[in-house]
């Protein structure tokens, strides 16, 4: 491979390097051959490709293939890929005619999915490509002339460029380069430091590292990430795979949403595919193992990636599926998962009575079916299970392997392998095998992969969880509580009704102590004054754990019956003969199809509904992203009890952790199933208690935040309140300065304080930590500030966040500096700039900060006008970046820059006259000033005038709702049409038809989104 790439950076050339090392060819954006610059597909590659594989295909359909796989159908850019990925990993046919009169349709796949090498595997960097704008994407990764990866990087050497202003690019091509993401697979996005992988519809918290070579071990923090990334995911045979059998699109609630695998499902899923081949063919086990992953870490779509590769393979001769459950709500949930991506899994039943199981099961082969395990019960009569097929090739894959799928003396189990005598076994469990007894490896097989508490929370896939005691008094002993529960729990197959039916009568008298009036009034008080405590620094939801129904009914009715209650729903079934007719009339008693509807309402963080209460429902699959508190009044333990408390471990924007509530009693519970999950081979707790862990790190947070303040500021922090206003402003001004000179040193500011106040969030209710409270807001307003004093973004987290501050400065004034007045700055408005102002700058202190806050002042206002007018907003930033430039470079000054920031002003402000002057109206003057930069010079002002004052009216008059929105792609052709008409009437130059349609459709698209208010 030549030494000469272009211009590029270093980290750009390694990178290349690294995929040359796995046999990638190199070309330089500039050598790659196109038919236009607005092209992202190599069409002679592609053709070249398709040529040489199907090399007796006639000209005719060799040139349809290419145009089918170039021109993806689909109403956005989404649809679009949708429709791509399916040409790429099924194939299409085409028509061919042969000479004698035949008519052949031919399979044809862009890829050589069996033999990696027989593809081209290309990287291009640095490649132009037409758009709204043009853009030059650092390195595309094509395979037979298909774009599909795209590696957008940041320079590692230096402080300023991060991966999130990779992931921000990233949303800029999206914008101006749509037709790249219509055959993109998924993105890569680095600094060097972070490497991160994900689909380009993903929000940033979904892009995720790749963190593993080999699938069995993590690589450590010294091995590099893209090292690590390329390695482990980029050899062909790997990528190729990746590709095929590990992307999704979620079709649900007529919503689409593309989704990708991380690297612990990537591996796992390979690897437990090999060993179902194995067993198959050996034909002697029918165990095949067990998968265990942390609950919350993608457990359903693993599975459907693995039905996705096995269904396809020929050594199983076309297996069915049996998915089971042990529950009819993880059923139901699991289901619904896999019909949503049967792009990818094929058709879907679901057996609804233990008839249709039996019918399902009598097949050639082929079927997913979707049953809970006590459908395999036996009809009255019956010993034994009949058999419903003999075949070796049908795969049970158990979901949450655990005690229900253990009774091969007598239950469920053994009819279940009564009526599929050869059928294959492999397990998911989200705790480890030592949760359900020994059996686990009896019934399964050994473990194939692991994915443990620790590492998940490390790679970000889930968020951390804590427990916190407050307990209501219960009158019973504790040793009642344990009895109870371990009668009710252990071993519930093994009994006869009389035995289960005096158990169960157990359960039900701790049940009653638990509901008494007085204890659930004063359990309803103290739970929803701690949720609005909690809430009011974390944007989020709760859901509540009762005994039983009766206590879901009345702990509702409690907590509805205190001031400020959120809206809260009970999800619950019903038995319409013995409930009372309260719960119906009062909306408790729900169908699936209302709970589907209360679930949606949770799922949306601004919806009202802020808390459900439950009793078994919602314990295990459910996802509800912004949940981050589980309210416990329930015994539970082991295998249960962590299903249970995972609900609050998803991840969700900035979300620091989930948080349990314990009012029963469940720690030494808790304490036993942290020992047996580490006994278990698991790393990591799946609650730790707040005083052991979270006291600690909110004090260490506390003394790094500290450490980057000079000591005298630091010391003062804390007392702010006893200081006088001066000193006040004076502390607060040094810190905004001190932090604002050096971007690292705000870096690790802005960091360390995100910390403090996620650590803060979970003991504020702890005496020797409560007392830190005016210290922790000193630092969340010094960090305010420098968000204002941070030009051109806005940061993410004031922006769509979970974490709210301490104190609202809306509400609670005392203490607040305004950092525009405290540096001289009168009022934060650009109005302030004038020649009065030029002669004042001179004679205050902080410089630097001065002109930052002055330039975010300009920034912000060039953005607010940019709707306005594209063109000039573009010319405005592109002045203020240059004049800066001058100022870092040194070669003028800071009074010198202020002088062209009033220019500038003046200018900013001068767009009415103008508009007056050219006869035009101010929104006219927009679409006047996008079309005179390249047209000026060939038409006369009076022409470009009276041609833009038609047009806009035109434009206007064919406007319609969500014209934008890519559903009214008719609207939008009608308004170019229209356009066209115009330009053709006026005597436009032909040649010019595209760009002046252009210019007009990106103005109006910008100016009159919103119509008919903007208009």
């Amino acid at each position: 491979m030549g030494s000469h790439r272009g211009t590029e950076s270093d980290f750009e050339l390694t990178t290349i390097e690294r995929l040359d090392t796995h046999g990638y060819t190199w070309c330089h954006g500039s050598e790659v051959e196109r038919e236009d610059d607005d092209e992202v597909v190599l069409r002679s590659r592609l053709r070249d490709s398709l040529a040489q594989r199907y090399s007796d295909l006639p000209a005719g359909p060799l040139a349809e293939a290419v145009a089918k796989l170039s021109r993806p159908e689909g109403v956005d850019p989404l649809r679009r890929n949708l429709a791509f990925h399916q040409l790429l990993t099924r194939g299409f046919e085409v028509r061919v005619e042969h000479a004698d009169g035949r008519v052949e349709h031919r399979h044809i796949h862009a890829i050589d999915w069996e033999t990696p090498e027989a593809n081209e595997f290309l990287v291009v960097n640095q490649l132009g490509i037409r758009g709204k704008n043009d853009r030059r994407p650092d390195v595309l990764v094509y395979v037979n002339g298909l774009p599909l990866v795209l590696f957008e990087l940041k320079n590692p050497y230096s402080d300023v460029p991060t991966v999130d202003d990779a992931l921000n690019q990233i949303q800029h091509y999206i914008h101006d380069i749509p037709q790249l993401f219509e055959f993109n697979a998924f993105t890569i996005v680095s600094d060097g430091v972070h490497t991160l992988h994900g689909v380009w519809t993903s929000n940033e918290e979904w892009y995720a590292p790749w963190k593993s070579i080999d699938g069995r071990k993590v690589e450590p923090g010294t091995t590099g990430s893209m090292k690590v990334l390329i390695e482990g995911l980029f050899p062909k045979d790997r990528l190729l795979s990746y590709v095929r059998d590990f992307i999704a699109f979620e079709e649900a609630n007529e919503k689409l949403t593309k989704k990708a695998a991380k690297y612990h499902q990537f591996f796992a899923v390979r690897f437990a595919a090999e060993k179902t081949k194995q067993a198959v063919l050996a034909g002697k086990d029918k165990r095949i193992g067990v998968i265990w992953h942390t609950t919350g870490s993608g457990k359903s779509l693993s599975m459907a990636f693995l039905v996705g590769i096995l269904r396809r393979m020929r050594e199983l001769e076309n297996p069915s599926f049996v998915i089971q459950v042990d529950r009819n709500d993880l059923d139901d949930q699991l289901h619904d998962q896999f019909v949503a991506v049967r792009s990818l899994v094929g058709a879907v039943q679901h057996a609804e009575s233990v008839s249709e199981l039996r019918s399902l099961l009598r097949t050639e082969g082929g079927e997913v079916i979707f049953t809970t395990i006590e459908k395999f019960r036996l009809r009255d009569g019956e010993t034994s299970h009949e058999v419903l097929s003999p075949r070796p090739n049908i795969i049970v894959i158990a979901d949450e392997a655990h005690r229900s799928q253990y009774g091969f003396l007598q239950g469920y189990a053994r009819y279940l392998s009564e009526a599929l005598p050869n059928a294959h076994r492999l397990g998911f469990t989200g705790t480890p095998v030592s949760f359900s007894g020994a059996d686990t490896e009896d019934v399964f097989g050994t473990l194939i992969h692991t994915y443990d508490i620790k590492q998940s929370q490390e790679d970000k896939a889930t968020v951390p969880i804590y427990y916190s005691p407050r307990m209501v008094k219960l009158h019973l002993g504790h040793n009642d509580v344990d009895s109870a529960l371990k009668e009710i729990t252990e071993n519930a197959e093994e009994f006869d009704q009389a035995e289960l039916e005096r158990r169960k009568s157990r359960w039900a008298a701790l049940a009653a102590a638990a509901g008494a009036e007085e204890r659930v009034k004063k359990l309803a008080a103290d739970l929803l004054a701690h949720f609005l405590d909690r809430t009011a620094t974390l944007k989020g939801k709760a859901m509540i754990v009762a005994m039983t129904r009766a206590n879901c009914v009345r702990l509702y009715d409690a907590l509805r019956a205190l001031p400020n209650s959120p809206e809260i729903k009970v999800v619950m079934t019903g038995d319409l003969g013995k409930d009372p007719k309260e719960w119906s009339e009062a909306g408790h008693l729900t169908t699936k199809t209302q709970r589907d509807a209360i679930k949606k309402r949770m799922i949306d963080p601004d919806d009202p509904l802020k808390m459900v209460i439950v009793c078994d429902m919602w314990l295990t699959g459910t996802d509800i992203p912004c949940l981050h508190t589980l309210y416990i009044d329930k015994p539970m333990r082991g295998h249960n009890m962590i299903q249970a408390i995972s609900r609050v471990n998803r991840v969700f924007r900035d979300k620091p952790h989930g948080l349990i509530v314990d009012y029963i009693g469940i720690g030494d519970e808790l304490r036993e199933a942290t020992n047996r999950y580490s006994k278990g081979g698991g790393q990591g707790e799946p609650a730790p208690d707040i005083e052991e862990k979270a006291r600690p790190l909110f004090l260490q947070c506390l003394g790094d935040i500290r450490k980057l303040l000079p000591e005298a500021q630091a010391a003062q922090a804390p007392k702010w309140r006893g200081l006088s206003r001066i000193d006040v402003e004076d502390l607060y001004a040094f810190a905004y300065g001190f932090l604002a000179e050096d971007e690292e040193r705000k870096d690790d500011y802005l960091q360390t304080e995100l910390r403090l106040t996620s650590a803060f969030l979970l003991v504020k209710h702890l005496d020797d930590c409560r007392v830190h409270a005016d210290e922790v807001i000193f630092y969340q307003r010094v960090r305010k500030q420098l968000s204002k004093a941070t030009p051109g973004r806005k940061p993410k987290r004031d922006l769509e966040v979970a974490v709210r501050d301490l104190v609202d400065d809306s509400v609670e004034s005392e203490g607040v500096v305004d950092i525009f007045k405290s540096v001289g700055i009168e009022k934060a408005d650009i109005s302030i700039l004038d020649d009065k102002f030029l002669q004042t700058f001179k004679d205050r202190k902080h410089e630097n900060l001065r002109l930052k806050l002055l330039e975010q002042l300009l920034l912000d206002e060039i953005h607010r006008r940019q709707k306005q007018n594209l063109a000039k907003a573009k010319s405005f930033r592109e002045l203020l970046e240059k004049t800066l430039q001058r100022y870092h470079s040194r070669i003028i000054d800071a009074a010198t820059v202020v002088q062209e920031m009033i220019k500038l002003r003046k200018e900013l402000g001068a767009s009415e006259a103008r508009a007056k002057l050219l006869g035009l109206a101010e929104d006219e003057l927009a679409f006047y000033d996008a079309l005179s930069e390249n047209a000026e010079s060939l038409y006369q002002q009076p022409f470009l005038s009276d041609l833009v004052h038609e047009v806009v009216q035109t434009i206007k008059r064919n406007l319609k709702v969500d014209w934008t929105e890519p559903h009214r792609d008719d609207v939008r052709a009608a308004i170019r049409a229209a356009v066209k008409r115009v330009l053709r009437r006026k005597g436009v130059k032909p040649e010019d038809f595209e760009p002046f349609m252009e210019k007009f459709m990106a103005q109006a698209e910008a100016l009159y989104a919103e119509w008919p208010l903007a208009a």
